[in-house]
């Protein structure tokens, strides 16, 4: 599955490469990281508790509507989940937590651009759960998406920052989070601590984005929109 999510952005990709050049349209190679963590799972929920790192690779296509806004599509594979290396007892299975969560993600944004090579988007992702692998205590629980532990069709919101840092590259800064519940299993299945409290069954990804984003076919999209052959 992972390899075909691969060849589908490597075709996005190329379709860009060949094509941007003589259209409006720009394409765009991606590649960073997540930190990420499950809103309602007990494990790191707070501010700044982003403990899981994965990956955030794929390619995209940004539409241009005039000088100051466009539209960006683009396709990812992007691993989310939770991470919790010591539990909360000193004989505690290692790790204590982690569910890895791979995604084949389409974030649709609507962006603007400054005169200064920022750019500001807002918009929504729809997430395909391509892979799973959750362990409590040490013990594995679930290793397939068919164990429906997890939702397969999931939604995110999305605010997006970019920074042009050097001619076609920019720096991008991401945050997302989970518009519905990603648990779909059921409620005995859920996690209760030595405290007595139980798993929300209401659990949202919740990641930050690092990425560095190369932009293709720029300065012939200018041109084209200027009427510059």
């Amino acid at each position: 599955m992972i390899k075909k999510i691969l060849f589908i952005i490597l075709l996005i990709n190329s379709f860009s490469l060949s094509n941007v050049f003589s259209q409006r349209i720009m394409g765009e190679a991606i590649v960073g990281l997540n930190i990420s963590k499950v809103e309602g799972d007990l494990v790191n929920n707070g501010l700044f508790k982003f403990q899981k790192p994965g990956l955030n690779i794929g390619a995209g296509a940004i539409i241009p509507i005039n000088e100051m806004f466009s539209i960006n599509i683009q396709m990812l594979f992007s691993q989310k989940g939770a991470r919790k290396f010591y539990g909360q007892h000193p004989d505690s299975a290692k790790p204590y937590y982690f569910t890895r969560l791979d995604y084949a993600e389409v974030p649709l944004l609507f962006s603007y651009h400054d005169k200064k090579g920022l750019i500001i988007s807002t918009g929504f992702s729809y997430s395909r759960l391509v892979r799973i692998k959750w362990i409590v205590n040490g013990r594995t629980v679930s290793n397939s998406i068919n164990d429906h532990y997890y939702s397969i069709d999931n939604f995110d919101w999305i605010a997006d920052f970019k920074h042009q840092i050097w001619q076609n590259i920019y720096l991008n800064i991401r945050y997302q989070y989970a518009l519905t519940s990603i648990w779909s299993g059921e409620d005995e299945d859920l996690l209760t601590t030595l405290e007595g409290r139980i798993q929300s069954s209401d659990q949202r990804n919740s990641v930050l984005s690092l990425r560095l984003i190369y932009l293709f076919g720029a300065k012939q999209s200018k041109q084209v929109r200027e009427g510059v052959e």
